[in-house]
């Protein structure tokens, strides 16, 4: 198959390495030794073989020595067996069988024994045993772990790229932090990290011990476990620090490069698979082996600890897929069904099921109550390469088909985004749910987002060295940088445009809105006034027929005051002259009766006249109530005639201006509504202008941060 093909083609069993090897001025077991060793010795002193209880599989076996004890004493040759016995020097001569080995190898042997029997490039003279290191949870936390997620600090990544070849190589590995925006990509000889938010490169981490095949982040984001080696000669996974970059702790006795690997949810454990159809266990506090499982027929091609990580579950290229009891090794399932190679699982968060896909193109769901297959689906055609559950239990995958798909528990495809150029590899989910990250054949990594499933970022999985990146950021920042300023002035002058419409569009409606008020409140005056004409007419009518009444009684009263007066006046004379008669004619009783008859009639009627002058005044007073009453009653009902009057003409007036009020709202609303729907666009292109003037500059100010030194290695 391509993909495994691929993954074994780094074999570096070359007969003419020597020649490289003898140019070697300070040689270590890693680069020169151990290809040596591979090419002559292995077949006898290996994991799986161990004449006379040899292992120089790797530095740390190979210290161990073996029943004649050591077989390096660094600094001297002629005590180091590895040298004695490859010169022939002393016996028995290695190899048994054949003949000796080249000069030029028997050289680099005695050189790297003499220098001190380094490791790697990073160990100093002598040996240097496996660290310990104490990074065992006493507890796994469900879910995501309080504070904030471990990102890598600033200035303590490399910034610089350890290889940028002509092309990008196959993504045979990735994988998304469960809690920080941060992706891992497999590079050639480094792991590649970049923020899924931003789309920033982050930086990177060396890989020295070949290709990439597998990396996974711990269950708590802090640290990623790297794991890959040379096809046929060695296999590594190393476990580093988010933060720092900094080398935890590394493994690997392997005879063939390691294709999966994952850490336990309590960081115990490093689990790994390889073509050696083996499982190894491997101890993180000092890398020794704490067990291997031997129940797979074919290269173990699938590794992954359920969250809780009470489980472990792989799967091998012959189809067969396992449940083991993580701590014990011993088979919990067996999960029968797949007919074709097993390229990925994928545990829930809740590890009650786990997800598995194969080269038959089938992903499948297994629970864990009895081990029974829940669903199945043909997820892409000619095989599904990569399967991962989201936290929200949904599903992301890729396969042959170039296409990568998200889905349902059911199978259902709820997206399908775009096509790769080549077959897809691998996918992976960012800690949000909100984005798919998944890369192919040809080394093109892509993020969509979950939501629409547009293209989000495409990641660069051969990036350049700083230097030239440092000047395509320059370039972009210029660029824009240029674009802010027209962006800004044509966002001002819709911003203006759509305040000065929307100005005018409120003005039209204020208008329209006060001519319909004006009109309303005319046409109600009009009703009210009518209404209080209304009301007043009957009561100014009724006062001018009191005015009449009173009028007639005030003429009678008046009548007959003058009447009396006139009475009154003629007694008087009369009474007088009769007086003026009697006083000439004292004695005269007649005319003192006649007298005194017309003074008490007088009497009697300057009475009757003081009640007819007070009638007439009642009357008079009478008149003037009525009067003023009616005076005030015609008031008001000529003062609310008034007032309907002159409504009427304000509604005569108002009524023809309603309907070209009413119709000058729309047009003006129509310019209004379009220049303010023309800031949203112009507003989100400063935006973008915006955002890449500030990605810009983070990245310029990241790729001309220090660059790290490297940490020395651990004792």
């Amino acid at each position: 198959m391509r993909q495994l093909a691929f993954l074994c083609a780094s074999v570096a069993l070359l007969a003419g390495g020597s020649s490289v090897l003898a140019d070697a001025k300070n040689p270590t077991y890693d680069d020169d030794v151990l290809p040596i060793v591979k090419q002559h010795c292995i077949t006898c002193h290996s994991n799986d073989k161990q004449k006379g209880d040899l292992n120089l599989a790797s530095y740390a076996s190979m210290q161990k020595g073996g029943s004649a004890g050591v077989v390096v004493k660094p600094g001297d040759p002629m005590k180091s067996h590895i040298y004695t016995l490859s010169a022939q020097i002393e016996q028995p001569k290695m190899p048994p069988e054949g003949n000796k080995l080249p000069d030029a190898q028997i050289a680099i042997i005695k050189l790297w024994v003499e220098q001190g029997a380094r490791e790697n490039a990073g160990s100093k003279v002598g040996v240097t045993p496996m660290p310990s290191v104490d990074i065992g949870l006493k507890s796994v936390v469900k879910g995501r772990p309080e504070g904030p997620p471990p990102m890598p600090a600033i200035g303590k990544l490399k910034l610089d790229p350890i290889v940028t070849a002509r092309r990008p190589g196959a993504i045979l590995a990735m994988a998304t932090s469960p809690w920080a925006p941060l992706v891992a990509i497999g590079g050639q000889k480094q792991v590649i990290l970049y923020n899924t938010d931003t789309g920033a490169l982050v930086g990177f981490i060396p890989f020295e011990h070949g290709q990439i095949n597998s990396i996974k982040f711990s269950r708590n984001a802090r640290f990623i476990l790297v794991a890959g080696g040379k096809g046929g000669s060695s296999g590594k996974a190393v476990l580093y620090k988010v933060e720092t970059g900094e080398k935890v702790i590394e493994v690997g006795i392997e005879n063939d490069a390691i294709l999966a690997a994952d850490i336990s949810a309590d960081q115990t454990q490093i689990a790994v698979g390889s073509p050696s159809k083996l499982v190894r266990i491997y101890s993180t506090t000092d890398g020794k082996v704490i067990r291997e499982i031997k129940k797979h027929t074919d290269w173990v091609t699938a590794v992954e600890y359920s969250a809780d990580g009470v489980l472990l579950a792989t799967g091998d290229r012959n189809g067969g897929a396992f449940v083991w009891e993580a701590f014990t090794g011993r088979e919990f399932f067996n999960l029968r069904g797949h007919t074709a190679m097993i390229t990925d699982v994928s545990w829930r968060d809740d590890s009650n099921v786990l997800a598995t896909c194969s080269e038959d193109a089938s992903v499948r769901l297994w629970e864990m109550e009895n081990g029974s297959q829940i669903k199945t689906w043909a997820a892409h055609g000619g095989g599904a390469a990569s399967v991962r559950f989201t936290h929200d239990g949904k599903l992301a995958s890729t396969g042959r088909d170039k296409v990568t798909k998200f889905w349902d528990q059911n199978g259902t495809a709820l997206k399908t985004f775009e096509a790769f150029p080549d077959l897809g590899l691998k996918v992976a989910v960012t800690h949000d749910n909100a984005r798919v990250i998944a890369g192919d054949w040809s080394g093109v990594v892509k993020t969509w987002n979950a939501v629409d499933a547009k293209v989000a970022a495409t990641f660069d999985a051969n990036p350049l060295p700083v230097a030239q990146r440092l000047k395509v950021a320059e370039a972009a920042l210029a660029v824009a940088t240029a674009k802010i300023t027209p962006m800004q002035a044509a966002f001002d002058a819709a911003a203006l445009k759509a305040k000065q419409t929307t100005d005018a569009y409120n003005a039209a409606v204020a208008n329209m809105n006060k001519i319909n008020a004006d009109l309303a409140a005319a046409n109600k005056a009009v009703a009210d006034f009518t209404a209080a004409a209304n009301a007043a007419k009957p009561l100014m009518d009724a006062a001018k027929v009191e005015v009449d009444k009173v009028a007639a009684l005030t003429g009678l009263a008046g009548n007959k005051q003058r009447a009396l007066e006139a009475v009154v006046a003629a007694e008087m004379v009369a009474a007088k002259s009769i007086a003026d008669a009697a006083t000439k004619e004292p004695t005269n009783a007649e005319l003192a009766a006649q007298s005194k008859k017309k003074a008490d009639a007088l009497v009697g009627l300057n009475a009757e006249l003081v009640a007819a002058k007070k009638a007439a005044l009642d009357a008079n007073a009478a008149q003037l109530t009525a009067s003023l009453k009616f005076t005030t009653q015609t008031k008001v009902y000529t003062d609310a005639m008034a007032m309907v009057v002159a409504n009427q003409k304000t509604v005569a007036a108002l009524t023809p201006m309603v309907a070209p009020a009413t119709a000058a709202v729309a047009p003006v609303k129509a310019v209004a509504d379009a220049a303010n729907a023309a800031v949203a666009p112009a507003k989100a292109a400063l935006d973008v202008a915006t955002a890449e003037v500030l990605t810009a500059k983070a990245v310029l100010e990241q790729l001309k941060a220090p660059t790290p030194s490297p940490a020395p290695p651990k004792k």
